[in-house]
């Protein structure tokens, strides 16, 4: 089911969103559905990112392992080429913390 909700618009952006709609062969209504559709899709997928990645460092201040940038990109670019590489070895986060298991 659709509502209707009212936005104000600046004058100059209501005349773009006419100009882009006219080139794309749509309604101004079609092109900003499809606008903050397409808006909304990225917004959830960044906020997906971002959980993850806060997930992922709590994970890493929990095991206090890291793993090393250069050993990583040696890792990926053995996979890439087709090689069977060690997986590379965790690192402390903190030195005085020893690492433990997830």
């Amino acid at each position: 089911m659709s509502s209707t909700t009212s936005l104000k618009l600046p004058d100059a952006l209501k005349t773009t969103i006419a100009q882009v709609a006219a080139f794309e062969g749509k309604t101004a209504h079609a092109l900003m559905v499809d606008t903050l559709q397409e808006a909304m899709e990225d917004a959830l997928v960044r906020q997906q990112f971002y959980t993850e990645a806060e997930a992922s460092y709590q994970d890493s201040l929990r095991s206090n392992a890291v793993f090393s940038a250069a050993d990583v990109k040696t890792y990926v670019l053995a996979r890439v080429k087709g090689g069977k590489p060690g997986r590379p070895q965790a690192l402390p986060l903190a030195a005085a913390k020893p690492i433990s298991a997830k």
